[in-house]
């Protein structure tokens, strides 16, 4: 798997970001809520399909 696709902890990725791993998981949950998910996947899923992501 490319090292760019792999699955990262939210410390890796406030450590990547310069934020701490609570910030991290604020943001995440915030997402989940406004796209109406409760699972990560579901979260790429919708990102997705609304363009957020591609």
């Amino acid at each position: 798997m490319c090292r760019a696709h792999r699955a990262r902890s939210a410390a890796e990725i406030g450590t990547i970001l310069g934020i701490s791993h609570i910030t991290v998981n604020t943001h995440i949950a915030n997402a989940k809520a406004r796209l109406g998910v409760f699972k990560d996947t579901a979260l790429v899923a919708a990102a997705l399909r609304n363009g957020i992501i591609r």
